[in-house]
């Protein structure tokens, strides 16, 4: 699939007349009331609520080891993410390509046209879609997103972003005048965390 490239000017005057908006959704914004069971993942994450802009949490129960595998990886390239204002964030180009075994993906559950099957990076959607979720919460300007093709369990239906390296991404630019941080972490053995702070 050919893609085309664009100023980020552009893209960003794009971004402010198409943005996506998820009317509902149950993330943390800045000034907002916390989602139930989120307080603790603001301690976990080190952060005061004042500090976080967006935040979304999963739940990785029931996963095989391979998937848990391939989340803690993308979580790992993704934590510490900053985005300078005004500029495009690309899921993909941050985790690379997950169909190579030989950058430490294992092969666990993906959904392809409708049916589970297992292939290298099974997994990494649900830091996608934890990522989107936070990503709305903050007022980013969602740019790119593409839902399953069968409903996941780890968010609700139409919460989720499901990606394919050199197909299908998550992109959103960063609408603000300050840079932002994306901090992201998994704990108590099955959550995935994701905040956008200030950076």
């Amino acid at each position: 699939m050919k893609r085309s490239r664009i100023s980020t000017a552009g893209l960003v005057a794009a971004a402010i007349s198409f943005a996506a908006v998820v009317p509902g959704n149950p993330v943390w914004a800045a000034g907002g009331p916390a989602a139930a069971g989120q307080e603790h993942d603001v301690d976990e994450m080190d952060h005061t609520r004042e500090e976080i802009l967006g935040l979304y949490s999963t739940s990785m129960a029931g996963s095989s080891d391979a998937r848990i595998h391939n989340i803690e990886k993308a979580v790992n390239l993704l934590n510490g993410e900053k985005i300078e204002p005004h500029r495009l964030f690309s899921y993909n180009d941050t985790i690379g390509n997950s169909n190579l075994a030989d950058d430490g993906w294992e092969k666990a559950g993906v959904i392809a046209n409708g049916r589970l099957t297992d292939d290298y990076g099974g997994g990494i959607c649900q830091v996608s879609s934890t990522l989107f979720n936070a990503a709305a919460g903050a007022g980013m300007l969602i740019v790119e997103r593409h839902s399953h093709s069968k409903t996941v369990s780890y968010v609700p239906p139409g919460l989720d972003a499901t990606v394919a390296y050199g197909q299908l991404d998550f992109q959103f630019v960063n609408p603000y005048d300050y840079p932002v941080k994306i901090n992201a972490k998994t704990y108590a053995d099955n959550l995935v965390v994701i905040t956008i702070v200030r950076a």
